[in-house]
Protein backbone atom coordinates (compact mmCIF):
# COMPACT_ATOMS: atom_id res chain seq x y z
CA UNK A 1 0.00 0.00 0.00
CA UNK A 2 1.50 3.43 -1.48
CA UNK A 3 1.52 6.24 1.45
CA UNK A 4 0.91 9.35 -0.01
CA UNK A 5 3.04 12.53 1.14
CA UNK A 6 1.05 15.41 2.22
CA UNK A 7 3.03 19.27 0.55
CA UNK A 8 5.19 20.85 2.97
CA UNK A 9 3.46 24.06 3.79
CA UNK A 10 6.66 25.36 4.85
CA UNK A 11 8.82 24.98 1.15
CA UNK A 12 5.14 26.88 -0.04
CA UNK A 13 5.93 30.36 2.56
CA UNK A 14 8.96 30.13 1.25
CA UNK A 15 8.73 30.42 -2.26
CA UNK A 16 6.16 32.64 -1.73
CA UNK A 17 8.26 34.84 0.22
CA UNK A 18 11.03 34.48 -2.44
CA UNK A 19 8.28 36.15 -5.44
CA UNK A 20 7.56 38.94 -3.13
CA UNK A 21 11.26 39.79 -2.77
CA UNK A 22 12.01 39.71 -6.08
CA UNK A 23 8.78 41.78 -7.17
CA UNK A 24 10.36 44.27 -4.16
CA UNK A 25 13.98 43.89 -5.84
CA UNK A 26 13.11 44.45 -9.25
CA UNK A 27 10.84 47.54 -8.14
CA UNK A 28 13.23 49.17 -6.16
CA UNK A 29 15.54 48.76 -9.15
CA UNK A 30 12.70 50.50 -11.43
CA UNK A 31 12.69 53.64 -9.10
CA UNK A 32 16.42 53.80 -8.80
CA UNK A 33 16.94 54.07 -12.23
CA UNK A 34 14.54 56.80 -12.66
CA UNK A 35 16.14 58.57 -9.91
CA UNK A 36 20.02 58.09 -11.56
CA UNK A 37 18.03 59.11 -14.81
CA UNK A 38 16.74 62.61 -13.20
CA UNK A 39 20.12 63.90 -11.60
CA UNK A 40 21.95 65.42 -14.13
CA UNK A 41 18.18 67.30 -14.63
CA UNK A 42 18.41 68.30 -10.92
CA UNK A 43 21.99 69.59 -11.03
CA UNK A 44 20.73 71.97 -14.33
CA UNK A 45 18.09 73.05 -12.01
CA UNK A 46 20.32 74.05 -9.51
CA UNK A 47 23.15 75.54 -11.60
CA UNK A 48 20.34 77.80 -13.25
CA UNK A 49 19.30 79.15 -10.03
CA UNK A 50 22.24 79.60 -9.23
CA UNK A 51 22.67 81.71 -12.26
CA UNK A 52 19.84 83.57 -11.12
CA UNK A 53 20.91 84.29 -8.32
CA UNK A 54 24.05 85.87 -9.26
CA UNK A 55 22.90 87.44 -12.37
CA UNK A 56 20.12 89.09 -10.28
CA UNK A 57 22.66 90.64 -7.78
CA UNK A 58 24.88 91.87 -10.72
CA UNK A 59 21.87 93.38 -11.77
CA UNK A 60 21.19 95.25 -8.37
CA UNK A 61 24.60 96.73 -8.49
CA UNK A 62 24.58 97.64 -11.70
CA UNK A 63 21.01 99.74 -11.60
CA UNK A 64 22.62 100.96 -8.05
CA UNK A 65 25.52 102.62 -9.70
CA UNK A 66 23.88 103.62 -12.63
CA UNK A 67 21.13 105.57 -10.25
CA UNK A 68 24.08 107.05 -8.27
CA UNK A 69 25.65 108.49 -11.12
CA UNK A 70 22.23 109.65 -12.60
CA UNK A 71 21.71 111.54 -9.37
CA UNK A 72 25.13 112.79 -9.36
CA UNK A 73 24.58 114.37 -12.59
CA UNK A 74 20.85 115.72 -11.55
CA UNK A 75 22.72 117.38 -8.74
CA UNK A 76 25.40 119.31 -10.62
CA UNK A 77 22.48 120.19 -13.08
CA UNK A 78 20.66 121.66 -10.29
CA UNK A 79 24.06 123.54 -8.37
CA UNK A 80 24.19 124.70 -12.49
CA UNK A 81 20.36 126.21 -12.59
CA UNK A 82 21.02 127.79 -9.54
CA UNK A 83 23.83 129.16 -9.81
CA UNK A 84 22.38 130.89 -13.15
CA UNK A 85 19.36 131.81 -11.09
CA UNK A 86 21.44 133.87 -8.89
CA UNK A 87 23.11 135.76 -11.72
CA UNK A 88 19.60 136.33 -13.48
CA UNK A 89 18.43 137.97 -10.09
CA UNK A 90 21.74 139.98 -9.43
CA UNK A 91 20.85 140.92 -13.12
CA UNK A 92 17.69 141.92 -12.85
CA UNK A 93 18.55 143.75 -9.01
CA UNK A 94 20.85 145.63 -11.16
CA UNK A 95 18.51 146.74 -13.88
CA UNK A 96 16.36 148.09 -11.29
CA UNK A 97 19.29 149.87 -9.63
CA UNK A 98 20.19 151.56 -12.89
CA UNK A 99 16.46 152.03 -13.94
CA UNK A 100 16.01 153.61 -10.73
CA UNK A 101 19.35 155.73 -11.02
CA UNK A 102 18.51 157.03 -14.26
CA UNK A 103 15.11 158.32 -12.62
CA UNK A 104 16.63 160.35 -10.12
CA UNK A 105 19.20 161.98 -12.51
CA UNK A 106 15.93 162.76 -14.72
CA UNK A 107 14.11 164.41 -11.79
CA UNK A 108 17.28 166.39 -10.90
CA UNK A 109 18.29 166.76 -14.46
CA UNK A 110 14.84 168.37 -14.80
CA UNK A 111 14.52 170.34 -12.19
CA UNK A 112 18.01 171.95 -12.84
CA UNK A 113 17.16 173.10 -16.28
CA UNK A 114 13.75 174.43 -14.60
CA UNK A 115 15.84 176.71 -12.35
CA UNK A 116 17.56 179.88 -13.46
CA UNK A 117 19.37 180.57 -10.04
CA UNK A 118 21.14 177.10 -9.90
CA UNK A 119 25.12 177.95 -9.86
CA UNK A 120 25.96 174.46 -10.49
CA UNK A 121 25.07 170.98 -9.80
CA UNK A 122 27.05 168.81 -7.13
CA UNK A 123 27.42 165.20 -6.01
CA UNK A 124 27.90 164.52 -2.05
CA UNK A 125 31.44 162.20 -2.12
CA UNK A 126 31.82 162.77 1.58
CA UNK A 127 31.40 163.68 4.92
CA UNK A 128 33.96 165.90 6.69
CA UNK A 129 35.52 164.10 9.46
CA UNK A 130 37.12 166.70 11.13
CA UNK A 131 34.25 168.66 12.35
CA UNK A 132 32.22 167.61 15.30
CA UNK A 133 28.69 167.82 12.98
CA UNK A 134 28.82 166.31 10.25
CA UNK A 135 29.61 168.16 7.14
CA UNK A 136 29.04 167.51 3.35
CA UNK A 137 31.60 167.00 0.64
CA UNK A 138 30.57 168.03 -2.94
CA UNK A 139 32.82 167.48 -5.83
CA UNK A 140 32.82 171.13 -7.32
CA UNK A 141 34.49 174.27 -6.31
CA UNK A 142 35.70 177.65 -7.26
CA UNK A 143 36.27 176.19 -10.67
CA UNK A 144 32.80 175.57 -11.06
CA UNK A 145 31.83 179.32 -9.52
CA UNK A 146 31.16 178.30 -6.28
CA UNK A 147 31.17 180.54 -3.23
CA UNK A 148 31.43 181.38 0.01
CA UNK A 149 27.78 181.51 1.69
CA UNK A 150 26.31 180.14 -1.45
CA UNK A 151 22.96 178.88 -0.47
CA UNK A 152 22.51 174.82 -1.38
CA UNK A 153 19.62 172.93 -2.31
CA UNK A 154 18.35 169.26 -2.91
CA UNK A 155 15.29 168.61 -5.42
CA UNK A 156 13.62 164.97 -3.67
CA UNK A 157 10.15 163.36 -4.68
CA UNK A 158 9.14 166.70 -6.33
CA UNK A 159 9.88 169.29 -3.34
CA UNK A 160 13.07 171.71 -3.62
CA UNK A 161 14.25 171.93 0.04
CA UNK A 162 16.85 174.19 1.74
CA UNK A 163 20.33 171.90 2.92
CA UNK A 164 22.07 173.76 4.01
CA UNK A 165 25.29 177.04 2.65
CA UNK A 166 28.65 176.59 1.52
CA UNK A 167 31.43 177.38 4.03
CA UNK A 168 34.40 176.45 2.92
CA UNK A 169 35.57 176.30 -0.77
CA UNK A 170 38.32 174.81 -2.79
CA UNK A 171 39.42 174.60 -6.52
CA UNK A 172 37.42 171.61 -7.05
CA UNK A 173 35.42 170.55 -4.33
CA UNK A 174 33.31 172.74 -0.90
CA UNK A 175 32.22 171.95 2.16
CA UNK A 176 28.47 172.64 3.01
CA UNK A 177 27.18 172.60 6.24
CA UNK A 178 24.26 171.11 6.74
CA UNK A 179 20.60 172.55 8.29
CA UNK A 180 21.02 170.32 10.91
CA UNK A 181 24.00 171.50 12.10
CA UNK A 182 23.61 173.61 15.83
CA UNK A 183 25.76 175.97 13.90
CA UNK A 184 23.16 176.92 11.21
CA UNK A 185 20.50 179.28 11.70
CA UNK A 186 18.06 180.51 8.90
CA UNK A 187 15.41 183.38 9.50
CA UNK A 188 12.10 181.59 8.43
CA UNK A 189 8.08 181.89 7.89
CA UNK A 190 5.53 180.09 7.15
CA UNK A 191 4.11 179.87 4.16
CA UNK A 192 0.08 180.26 4.80
CA UNK A 193 0.16 182.69 8.23
CA UNK A 194 3.70 184.42 6.94
CA UNK A 195 4.73 184.22 11.27
CA UNK A 196 8.17 184.48 11.52
CA UNK A 197 11.30 182.98 13.79
CA UNK A 198 14.70 181.57 13.28
CA UNK A 199 15.27 178.44 12.47
CA UNK A 200 18.00 175.69 13.44
CA UNK A 201 19.32 172.22 13.74
CA UNK A 202 20.07 169.87 16.93
CA UNK A 203 22.93 168.03 15.70
CA UNK A 204 21.92 165.12 13.94
CA UNK A 205 20.06 164.45 10.67
CA UNK A 206 17.42 162.21 12.66
CA UNK A 207 16.42 164.69 14.74
CA UNK A 208 13.98 167.65 13.29
CA UNK A 209 14.70 170.95 13.09
CA UNK A 210 13.85 173.78 15.75
CA UNK A 211 11.79 177.06 14.75
CA UNK A 212 12.32 179.23 17.99
CA UNK A 213 11.04 183.22 18.42
CA UNK A 214 7.63 182.51 17.64
CA UNK A 215 5.33 184.46 20.00
CA UNK A 216 2.60 182.50 21.92
CA UNK A 217 0.20 184.92 20.39
CA UNK A 218 0.74 183.30 17.12
CA UNK A 219 1.09 179.78 18.10
CA UNK A 220 -2.68 179.19 18.34
CA UNK A 221 -2.49 179.48 14.50
CA UNK A 222 -0.13 177.12 13.68
CA UNK A 223 -1.37 173.70 12.88
CA UNK A 224 0.59 170.32 12.26
CA UNK A 225 1.74 169.74 8.42
CA UNK A 226 2.09 173.55 8.12
CA UNK A 227 5.23 174.51 5.62
CA UNK A 228 7.91 176.59 7.05
CA UNK A 229 9.69 178.20 4.30
CA UNK A 230 12.68 181.02 4.13
CA UNK A 231 12.45 184.61 4.41
CA UNK A 232 14.77 185.79 2.37
CA UNK A 233 16.00 188.34 5.03
CA UNK A 234 19.03 187.07 6.00
CA UNK A 235 20.79 188.38 2.26
CA UNK A 236 22.01 184.83 1.98
CA UNK A 237 19.17 182.65 1.35
CA UNK A 238 16.52 183.46 -1.41
CA UNK A 239 12.53 183.76 0.13
CA UNK A 240 10.74 180.73 -0.03
CA UNK A 241 12.87 177.83 0.04
CA UNK A 242 10.99 174.77 1.88
CA UNK A 243 12.48 173.96 4.91
CA UNK A 244 9.72 171.76 6.57
CA UNK A 245 6.78 170.60 7.91
CA UNK A 246 5.24 171.62 11.26
CA UNK A 247 5.73 168.03 13.54
CA UNK A 248 5.09 169.69 17.21
CA UNK A 249 3.95 172.67 19.06
CA UNK A 250 5.19 173.18 22.25
CA UNK A 251 3.92 176.47 24.37
CA UNK A 252 5.90 176.41 27.67
CA UNK A 253 4.39 177.53 30.95
CA UNK A 254 7.05 180.19 30.83
CA UNK A 255 8.93 182.36 28.48
CA UNK A 256 6.92 184.39 25.57
CA UNK A 257 8.19 182.11 22.41
CA UNK A 258 6.99 178.70 21.41
CA UNK A 259 8.63 176.72 20.24
CA UNK A 260 7.94 174.50 17.20
CA UNK A 261 9.77 171.18 15.60
CA UNK A 262 9.99 170.48 12.23
CA UNK A 263 10.72 167.35 9.86
CA UNK A 264 13.07 168.40 7.16
CA UNK A 265 12.04 168.79 3.58
CA UNK A 266 14.01 166.66 2.36
CA UNK A 267 15.76 163.37 4.07
CA UNK A 268 19.48 164.20 4.68
CA UNK A 269 20.26 160.57 5.13
CA UNK A 270 19.48 159.95 1.16
CA UNK A 271 20.43 162.87 -0.34
CA UNK A 272 22.95 162.36 -2.80
CA UNK A 273 23.14 164.83 -5.17
CA UNK A 274 23.17 169.09 -4.63
CA UNK A 275 22.53 172.26 -6.04
CA UNK A 276 24.37 175.34 -5.27
CA UNK A 277 22.29 178.68 -5.90
CA UNK A 278 24.05 181.84 -7.33
CA UNK A 279 24.18 184.62 -4.94
CA UNK A 280 20.89 185.91 -3.42
CA UNK A 281 20.28 189.60 -5.07
CA UNK A 282 20.32 191.23 -1.63
CA UNK A 283 23.43 189.92 -0.80
CA UNK A 284 24.54 191.04 -4.37
CA UNK A 285 22.80 194.54 -4.05
CA UNK A 286 24.21 194.75 -0.52
CA UNK A 287 27.94 193.81 -2.30
CA UNK A 288 27.28 196.20 -4.55
CA UNK A 289 26.15 199.08 -2.15
CA UNK A 290 29.37 198.36 -0.13
CA UNK A 291 31.55 198.78 -3.07
CA UNK A 292 29.76 201.58 -4.68
CA UNK A 293 29.85 203.36 -0.88
CA UNK A 294 33.76 202.25 -0.99
CA UNK A 295 34.72 203.86 -4.17
CA UNK A 296 32.56 206.99 -3.15
CA UNK A 297 34.73 207.12 -0.20
CA UNK A 298 37.31 206.98 -2.64
CA UNK A 299 36.59 209.46 -4.82
CA UNK A 300 35.50 212.18 -2.51
CA UNK A 301 39.12 211.41 -0.72
CA UNK A 302 40.53 212.14 -3.92
CA UNK A 303 38.36 215.13 -4.54
CA UNK A 304 39.55 216.76 -0.95
CA UNK A 305 43.31 216.09 -1.19
CA UNK A 306 42.86 217.79 -5.07
CA UNK A 307 41.59 220.79 -3.79
CA UNK A 308 43.85 221.14 -0.92
CA UNK A 309 46.59 220.56 -3.39
CA UNK A 310 44.93 223.74 -5.23
CA UNK A 311 44.37 225.93 -2.51
CA UNK A 312 47.86 225.31 -1.72
CA UNK A 313 49.44 226.03 -4.53
CA UNK A 314 46.90 229.07 -5.46
CA UNK A 315 48.35 230.50 -1.88
CA UNK A 316 52.09 229.73 -1.66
Amino acid sequence: MAIQRRPDRGMASVHVVSIVLLAVSLGLLGVSTKAINKVPELGADAAGSVQSFFSSIATFFRDTVFSIKELANLQQQYDQLVKKMDEYSAMQRDYAQVQAENARLKEQLGFAQNVSTIQTAAQIVARDPSNIYSSYIINKGSSAGVGHNMAVVAFYDGVEGLVGKITEVRRNSSVVIPLFDQRFFVSARFSSSRISGLVNGQGSEDDPLVMRYVSKLNAGEIKKGDVVVTSGLDSIFPPDLAIGRVKEVIVPNYGSSAVIYLEPAVPFAKLEYLFVLQNHPAETQSEQAQSSAAAGQSSTATNVKNSDSAIRGANP
